[in-house]
């Protein structure tokens, strides 16, 4: 089915539904008691049919996801950032007195490492307000605002152009990703640089991981961040994936004169894109069935990892029926239920308190082995651990026949 939307990338109206997911609470906004009403939004994927972008419509509005961010970047496990410090450092003309501007700083993590790296001229743009407070109390220099091309133009007009313009993790949550293009052109001096990290969504389409985040409007491949890059005239010098919160894909480019825009790609994954929605139905009933009969068995089962990658596939899936508890380690989630499925959020001490039997690994490919080591008691005494977020090897037995 054909809808009247406007593409994030390109602008086209040729956006082709693939799944409707249903309408779902925010994933981060966790509820208080198991009582309580939040309101819902749909959450629906389509595709691009003129530039192959993946994306979201009509989701729930920035204004409301991003008034406090409550997800901190200095909560995750980053291992990837000193590589790409390395990489900053290694790059023909940039050097510690380099002007730098991140958008989407979150907590001002990176910046901090930036400047403990030796980068002195470091500069920050984040609309959400717990974050900007954490990153203005580690003196970062930065702007509470969200970015459009105006604040682009006043920001060169009071600054000056960049040498490197940073967004990292955050591309996938801008629908004005037009806006985002011009905003590059006004900010990066001719021959500047441009680092972009976003979730790779060719690992989505490799694993059948509906596990999507309805803050994650785009959903990109290599393929159509290079387009992105080519709209904002710069020229990918580098790329390559790596693994965090599922698969990411990090890209340096240069801004240039010209770039040639290729759509040779379009054809294998407009394919791609369809037989991912269609498969859709046959693995939420098939994932249903197995824990099913899990339960029917007597067996107990816990989710570890109270984050929103989970969140919305349990809720896309109906799974939170055939679920008992969620367990996790961070205090601030802790005695809260799950927006949607309405489950309990418990210390990981629940897995025997409760007689779990079986836990789905719901925390980060990154982070299964420390899990896997701290329970290594309850494993012992019989536990099993599977994973639902791909790319883990530990997928779910009947996960695993899909891939």
């Amino acid at each position: 089915m054909t809808v009247e939307h406007e593409c994030n990338l390109c602008g086209s109206h040729a956006l082709t539904e693939l799944i409707d997911f249903g309408s779902h609470p925010v994933s981060k906004h966790y509820l208080e008691s198991p009582t309580e009403q939040p309101p819902v939004w749909p959450v629906r994927l389509f595709f691009c049919d003129d530039c192959g972008l993946t994306q979201l419509v009509d989701s729930c509005p920035p204004e409301i996801l991003y008034a406090n961010y409550v997800t901190i970047s200095a909560w995750k496990f980053q291992p990837h950032v000193s590589h790409q410090i390395n990489m900053i450092k290694a790059l023909k003309g940039i050097a510690s007195d380099s002007k730098i501007i991140e958008i989407g700083c979150n907590d001002g993590e990176f910046l901090r490492e930036m400047s403990v790296a030796g980068f002195k001229n470091t500069f920050g743009v984040e609309p959400a307000q717990d974050a900007f407070d954490l990153a203005i109390g580690k003196g970062i220099d930065v702007m509470q605002e969200f970015l459009t091309p105006e604040l682009a133009k006043s920001i060169a007009a009071t600054r000056g152009q960049f040498d490197l313009f940073l967004t990292r993790q955050n591309l996938e949550h801008i629908s004005d990703l037009r806006g985002v293009a011009q905003s590059i052109q006004t900010l990066v001096k001719p021959g500047g640089y441009v680092l972009i990290e976003v979730p790779n969504f060719s690992c989505n389409l490799r694993c059948q991981d509906y596990s999507l985040w309805e803050e994650h409007v785009n959903y990109f491949t290599l393929d159509t961040l290079r387009h992105f890059m080519t709209l904002a005239g710069v020229e990918m010098i580098h790329d390559e994936v790596f693994v965090f919160s599922g698969e990411g894909i990090f890209v340096l480019g240069r801004k240039v004169e010209s770039v040639p825009l290729s759509l040779d790609y379009l054809p294998a994954l407009r394919q791609q894109n369809m037989d991912y929605a269609a498969y859709w139905p046959t693995f939420k009933s098939d994932v249903n069935n197995y824990l099913g009969d899990l339960k029917k068995a007597g067996k107990k089962i816990a989710v570890y990892g109270a984050g929103a990658r989970v969140y919305c596939l349990l809720n896309f899936a109906d799974m939170a029926g055939n679920i008992d508890i969620i367990v996790d380690d961070q205090p601030e989630k802790q005695n809260k239920f799950m927006p949607g499925g309405r489950l309990p959020v418990k210390p990981s001490d629940a897995l025997y308190d409760d007689s779990i039997d079986v836990c789905l690994l719901a925390v980060n490919t990154e982070n299964e082995e420390k899990v896997l080591k701290r329970h290594a008691k309850w494993i012992s005494e019989g536990g099993q651990f599977w994973s639902v977020l791909p790319p883990s090897y530990r997928l779910l037995p009947v996960w695993k026949e899909h891939v």
